[in-house]
């Protein structure tokens, strides 16, 4: 009974909302035919939805409110054909998610609903800061506007024609959402690609997903806290999170490392432990982190960051299908938390290609039998794979990343020198002469969990092999020496708590 009073009155809203009143074919009205929207092929194509999902079982009078309102949106077209010209590198997409503004602000929002994601938390297993995370980059913790119509949006896109099936499909869930009295005005605002809500849940997301959390009868993801964040943790706990397991953790690679090895395998800690693989922090994991099953992943090549991810990670990221994405929401939960991000510095002088560049990458590779799944310009799991495997075939480092250079190499023109500016700051520095400066160091290095021994103020092996690691932390080829240069360093890094 509850549900077919909500289900009336979330008709007449909509009703209201398109200026008609409900008809059904009872009262003479084809439910099928609608007032031109001034597109004949939008009109031709929303007639012909609306024959096939009704003799599909959705209810004639809920379609006809539905897409009696709906009309093409150039803004969506413009929206999903609108490619960036370049591709964004990693550490350019974490600068501008993680930033310090955003963190504060998720720390307010943290501790003005303590008690709320606190019995989230407790229910769903999931971590609250990672919560936190996804509703920051979602929407700005429920702050960024909706400013699209969900219908017009999923509408525009289905009617496009290039993922016809996907979106009618999600035009499908959305109109059960109206049947079931889900929806209303305000929830039918939408991203432009008809994301719904603070979670930015797709209809059908919605539908098996978002939760009632304060048992009022609604799952309202758009106005009420409590449900959106309720079912962000809903989603990742129906996704394989497991409660107190880490997320990542940041390593560091022995010389002579295997690159190849990075290639998504997931393997148990212990295993890792074999290959020379340690925590950049030089912790020991505990016995249970040694069972956990992780993958190793270099998102910026070897020349940057090593991480490992466990299956929480995965978890995130099948929230948006990106490693960067479920990067940054890890890195926003540490940031929450006090924690400190990624160490190792990002290979930032190798600049980035822009997507022609990676289109041509992506057609070369093909034509010497490396299939990145075709050349599309953007940089995902099969290009990486491509590369891995032609780097291999040439006896490079088979880290899977794409730079210039390497582009370069398989035009067949000779590759510029690059040229690391840090690392030539690096080099032009001057040695350590006074034992008391070379004492400091050591000190650095030790608390930097290089163990060296007592400072004694000389440079001997350990104190060598400790600055050579020190320098691969921070992305730079390892020397050994002891410079003002890796001293100012290593007092920033303890400062930083590195």
């Amino acid at each position: 009974m509850l549900r077919r009073v909500a289900f009336v009155l979330g008709l007449a809203v909509l009703a209201a909302v398109a200026g008609v009143a409900p008809m059904t074919r009872a009262q003479g009205v084809d439910p099928t035919v609608f007032e031109s929207s001034g597109d004949p092929g939008f009109d031709a194509w929303r007639s012909d939805f609306a024959r096939r999902v009704i003799m599909a079982g959705r209810s004639p009078e809920v379609v006809r409110s539905v897409l009696s309102r709906a009309a093409p949106d150039p803004r969506v077209v413009q929206a999903d054909q609108n490619q960036p010209e370049f591709v964004r590198p990693v550490w350019d997409y974490i600068d501008r998610a993680v930033t310090p503004r955003r963190i504060t602000d998720g720390q307010a929002k943290r501790a003005e609903n303590a008690a709320l994601f606190s019995a989230i938390q407790a229910k769903y297993g999931v971590d609250a800061d990672i919560i936190a995370g996804i509703w920051a980059i979602e929407t700005n913790y429920g702050a960024a506007p909706l400013n699209y119509d969900a219908v017009n949006a999923l509408a525009t896109l289905a009617a496009e024609g290039r993922r016809r099936a996907q979106f009618e499909g999600y035009l499908v869930a959305l109109i059960q959402m109206v049947e079931r009295g889900y929806a209303g005005p305000t929830e039918l605002k939408s991203s432009w690609a008809g994301a719904l809500g603070q979670p930015q849940f797709m209809p059908d997301i919605y539908l098996q997903d978002a939760v009632d959390w304060d048992g009022d009868g609604k799952r309202d993801i758009w106005t009420n806290t409590g449900d959106a964040l309720a079912s962000i943790a809903n989603y990742l706990a129906r996704r394989g999170w497991s409660p107190g397991d880490p997320v990542f953790d940041e390593v560091r690679l022995p010389t002579k490392f295997d690159y190849a090895l990075a290639d998504g395998t997931m393997r148990s800690i212990a295993e890792w432990e074999g290959f020379g693989v340690t925590r950049l922090d030089g912790a020991p994991w505990s016995p249970a982190t040694r069972a956990l099953q992780a993958q190793l992943f270099l998102p910026a090549g070897a020349e940057g960051p090593a991480l490992v991810l466990f299956q929480n990670f995965r978890s995130i990221r099948a929230y948006n299908p990106s490693d960067r994405y479920a990067l940054a929401v890890s890195l926003l939960a540490r940031g929450y938390a006090g924690r400190g991000g990624i160490v190792a510095s990002w290979p930032r002088y190798q600049g980035a290609l822009q997507r022609a560049d990676m289109i041509e990458l992506q057609q070369l590779l093909a034509a010497k039998g490396y299939d990145s799944g075709g050349a599309d310009g953007m940089f995902g799991s099969n290009t990486r794979r491509a590369v891995r495997a032609y780097q291999q075939a040439e006896g490079l480092p088979a880290d899977g990343w794409p730079t210039r250079a390497l582009l370069d190499r398989i035009r067949g023109a000779p590759a510029p020198a690059v040229v690391n500016p840090i690392e030539a700051d690096r080099d032009a520095a001057a040695d350590l002469r006074s034992k008391a400066s070379i004492r400091e160091l050591q000190g650095h290095l030790n608390r930097l969990g290089f163990a060296i021994g007592p400072p004694n103020g000389l440079v001997g092996p350990k104190t060598r092999a400790a600055i050579a690691a020190f320098e691969r932390r921070m992305g730079l080829s390892p020397t050994g020496r002891a410079t003002t240069f890796i001293l100012q360093r290593a007092r920033t890094a303890v400062k930083a708590g590195r």
